[in-house]
């Protein structure tokens, strides 16, 4: 029995200990922050610019892109909607608005997610999920009875971030000699020729 109890207790004290993980770091201002630099694949200074343009243009739902100095940052705003599905059916848990920055530099480049702002969603009389006027920063500590909705929304912050970056490392390994030519119409049918 005694070894029951020990055993039980390491297994709830590592799994507590791998949960801890799952959050964002504190960059030296005090705020969450999602940072990754990854090696580039081109060499090409102009299509390295113009692939981060195309990742802002396609994803312009969640994206906006604010600023660019030069072709080495830039800076914009982004949304996403942090979603929760049981049982197969979904719905909208909170949005989450943040700052990006992409910064380029020799044979690397840097995204940095910043400033997430939450707003919760909540069901309204006719049982549509809508946003609440409440909006809080990631970093506000939550109190007791908050606790475990602020670590899964943490959680799925961070699972999104990791999204939002691997896209940009597809688009970013892309070779994109710019849009796609038209598609030539196909040949007229006749019917009257056999």
């Amino acid at each position: 029995m005694t070894r029951f109890i020990l055993i039980s207790i390491v297994f709830l004290s590592a799994f507590r200990a791998g949960a801890q993980g799952l959050t964002l770091p504190v960059d030296e201002r005090g705020v969450h922050t999602f940072l990754e630099v990854s090696k580039l694949g081109l060499t090409d200074r102009e299509k390295v610019s113009e692939n981060v343009k195309r990742f802002f243009k396609t994803n312009a739902k969640s994206l906006k892109l604010r600023s660019s100095k030069g072709d080495t940052a830039f800076t914009g705003t982004g949304k996403m909607i942090l979603s929760k599905s049981t049982a197969g059916i979904g719905h909208p848990v909170a949005e989450v608005n943040y700052n990006i920055a992409i910064d380029l530099k020799d044979e690397k480049y840097r995204v940095i997610l910043t400033d997430y702002i939450v707003t919760l969603y909540e069901r309204d009389r006719y049982a549509n999920f809508v946003p609440t006027t409440a909006k809080y920063r990631l970093e506000d500590k939550p109190g007791k009875l908050n606790r475990s909705e602020w670590e899964g929304n943490m959680k799925l912050i961070s699972a999104e971030s990791a999204k939002l970056s691997e896209k940009l490392k597809v688009i970013m390994s892309s070779v994109h000699g710019g849009d796609k030519p038209d598609s030539k119409e196909p040949a007229a049918i006749s019917t009257k020729k056999w």
